[in-house]
């Protein structure tokens, strides 16, 4: 059993020093303008299934690099998926302004947007460890107060209060982030569709490298909805989900 233990030890660092090493060499090739050999080296590593913030901000900057403006959407929207990096969030704002499509986004109201504020200050995964820690906290000031008689009840209604507050802002973080299905178009053009057919009404079109919500899909259809409200259907083949 020692040895089976060692020898899965033995393997998985093995891994993590040869993952480092193409991500190394991938920064290499970043730095010396050698993108192609760069993309290939960091996608080497998403192939092993080792995601990571970093990992598609960089590929993101490599897409940038070659002008492949749907491809850089795509990675800087995956790395915010997975940490709120403000140096993706400034790179993606600035590679949006490189595609056709500008869509206006539906107004929202004031507290929606601070809602949103909030829940961007932290990626969902760091809401739900401050909500395990507070509620760890209220347990052990409640224990104290019962057992030990000791004066905590305020710390323990503090944490209790903020447990239930970081659970609401953890589980719509992950709603919006993680839950919520989106894509990028990357078809050069796609004619949105009033139903699943393509015969059906022509509403409008889109681009390479605008962001979609997935609503629905039935067989090779996708039921979308864009920033400003409208919405269609769109083949599946021209969108690539998050």
């Amino acid at each position: 059993m020692k040895k089976i233990t060692l020898l899965l030890f033995l393997c998985i660092s093995l891994n993590v020093i040869a993952e480092q090493s193409f991500f190394t060499k991938a920064n290499t090739a970043y730095a010396n303008d050698s993108i192609t050999k760069a993309i290939a080296l960091y996608d080497s590593i998403l192939v092993s299934e080792r995601e990571s913030s970093e990992l598609y901000y960089n590929l993101g900057n490599c897409h940038y690099k070659n002008k492949d403006w749907k491809n850089a959407i795509w990675h800087y929207e995956k790395s915010l998926q997975l940490t709120n990096n403000e140096q993706a969030k400034e790179n993606l704002a600035l590679t949006k302004l490189k595609i056709i499509d500008r869509i206006e986004a539906l107004p929202q109201l004031f507290y929606k947007k601070w809602w949103i504020s909030t829940q961007e200050l932290l990626s969902a995964k760091h809401w739900q460890y401050l909500a395990i820690l507070s509620i760890f906290l209220a347990l052990l000031f409640g224990t104290l107060n019962k057992l030990l008689n000791k004066n905590t009840k305020k710390y323990y209604i503090f944490f209790l209060t903020s447990a239930l507050l970081l659970l609401l802002i953890s589980s719509s973080s992950y709603q919006n982030k993680i839950a919520k299905k989106e894509g990028i178009i990357f078809s050069s053009v796609v004619v949105v569709n009033s139903a699943p057919a393509l015969h059906s009404t022509e509403l409008f079109s889109l681009h390479s490298g605008s962001k979609v919500e997935i609503i629905d899909t039935i067989g090779n259809w996708k039921n979308i909805k864009i920033a400003n409200g409208n919405s269609g259907w769109i083949l599946q083949s021209s969108i690539k989900e998050l």
